[in-house]
C-alpha cells in the first residue's frame, strides 16, 4: 500500500488547484480540508475526488474565480452566496464568520447557498471546536435517498456534523449522512463489482436490494432508521435550502455534483458555532466534556468488549497515526491521485 506525508500530500492537492487557476489562498482551503480527511480515515469523502472536482472546474460546473459574497447579516447570523464556488472554500469562510459572530453574542448560524460539494462536514465542525466551541456542520445534497412509503428518490440524504472541544483529544466529533450509508461507498461498491447490505437501497420498485449496478439510475438510497433519518433530512435542507433561500432536494433543482460535471451543483450548506464557556460560570466547556467522556468510558462493558469509544476517538487515533507515520492510501485512492498526477504532470511523492 503506498503511503504519504500528510503536509505532502496537503501541498500536492493545493499545488494541483493552483495550477488550474485557483488562488493560493482558496486552493490551501481546499487542500487542508480534503487531506485532513484521509488524515481522520475517511476516505469516501477525501482526496480520491480531487480530480473529479478538478473536472468539474475544467468544463464549467464550478467556478475557479468565484468570491463568495455575504448578502446578507446580523449580530448572529449571516447568509452567503457562494457563487458556484468550491464547497470547501464557501463553508471554511462561513464557519470562520459564524466563529467570529458567536465570540460576541454566544451562537451564530450562517448558512450559504449556490455553492457545491463540500467534503466531509466534520471538518468544518472541528473549525470551531479549535477555537473552544461546539461547532455543527450540514449540507443537503441532490435528491438520492427514498423516503418511508415513497418509490425513487425524493429527498437528499443530507449530512450532518458536530464537534465539541475536548482536552484529553482535540474534540469529540461525529460526522454522518442520514441514509444508512453514504452514497459514494454505494458508487465504490458498484465500480469494485461488489454487492451491497440490503438495508443501504432500494431498486426501481422500492423494494431492498444488494445489487448496486443499477444505482443511480434505479433505485435510491436507504434513510437510517426508516423514519428517524428521513425526518432528520427534511430538518437539514429546513436548516440550509429554506433558509438560505437557496434550493431544496425534494424541488429537484439540486444536480449530483460528480455525475453531472458541466452543471453548478447548487447545494446549500449551514454553519452554526456556540461559545459555550459563555453558557456558564465557569466556562470550561473541554473540562466538563472530558469529564463526560470518562464518565462514558468507565460504563460496565458488554461481554468480550475492552473499550467504549467516544464519537470521533477512533478518528482521532487515526490522524496522529498517519501524522506520525505516514498516510496510507488505500488502492482506489491512490489510483485517483496517480491519475491526477498524470494529468497535471506534478509529482506525487509517495513510498512504500
Amino acid at each position: 500500500m503506498a503511503k504519504i506525508k500528510i503536509e505532502e500530500l496537503k501541498a500536492f492537492c493545493e499545488d494541483s488547484l493552483i495550477k488550474e487557476g485557483m488562488k493560493p489562498e482558496y486552493a490551501r482551503m481546499c487542500a487542508d480540508s480534503l487531506s485532513g480527511t484521509d488524515a481522520f480515515g475517511v476516505h469516501s469523502h477525501g482526496v480520491k475526488n480531487l480530480h473529479s472536482y478538478i473536472k468539474k472546474l475544467r468544463c464549467g460546473g464550478v467556478s475557479i474565480d468565484a468570491e463568495p459574497e455575504v448578502e446578507r447579516e446580523g449580530p448572529s447570523f449571516a447568509v452567503i452566496d457562494a457563487h458556484d464556488t468550491m464547497g470547501m472554500i464557501s463553508t471554511t469562510l462561513a464557519m470562520r464568520l459564524a466563529c467570529e459572530k458567536a465570540k460576541k453574542t454566544g451562537i451564530a448560524i450562517v448558512t450559504i447557498k449556490n455553492s457545491c460539494h463540500f467534503g466531509a462536514g466534520g471538518v468544518f465542525a472541528n473549525m470551531a471546536a479549535k477555537e473552544g466551541m461546539i461547532g455543527l456542520c450540514m449540507s443537503n445534497v441532490d435528491a438520492n435517498m427514498t423516503a418511508p412509503g415513497a418509490r425513487g428518490k425524493v429527498i437528499g440524504n443530507n449530512p450532518f456534523a458536530y464537534s465539541v472541544p475536548g482536552k484529553s483529544i482535540p474534540s469529540y466529533f461525529f460526522d454522518i449522512a442520514m441514509s444508512n450509508v453514504a452514497s459514494l461507498k454505494v458508487f465504490q461498491a458498484r465500480s469494485e463489482g461488489k454487492s451491497v447490505p440490503d438495508t443501504w437501497i432500494v431498486d426501481k420498485d422500492g423494494l431492498p436490494t444488494t445489487d448496486p449496478g443499477k444505482y443511480p439510475d434505479e433505485g435510491a438510497m436507504q434513510p437510517m432508521a426508516a423514519h428517524k433519518g428521513y425526518g432528520l433530512a427534511v430538518m437539514v435542507d429546513a436548516l440550509t435550502g429554506l433558509l438560505s433561500d437557496g434550493c431544496t432536494s425534494p424541488m429537484g433543482d439540486i444536480v449530483s455534483w460528480v455525475l453531472e460535471l458541466v452543471k453548478p451543483n447548487k447545494v446549500c450548506h449551514t454553519c452554526i458555532a456556540i461559545d459555550a464557556d459563555q453558557f456558564s460560570d465557569d466556562g470550561k466547556i473541554a473540562d466538563r466534556a472530558d469529564s463526560m467522556a470518562n464518565k462514558l468510558h468507565s460504563a460496565p462493558k458488554a461481554k468480550g468488549c475492552e473499550r467504549i469509544y467516544l464519537p470521533g476517538e477512533i478518528e482521532w487515533d487515526k490522524h496522529n497515526d498517519a501524522a506520525a507515520n505516514g498516510l496510507s492510501l488505500p488502492d482506489d485512492v491512490f489510483s485517483s491521485l496517480e491519475g491526477l498526477s498524470e494529468d497535471n504532470g506534478i509529482h506525487l511523492p509517495t513510498y512504500n
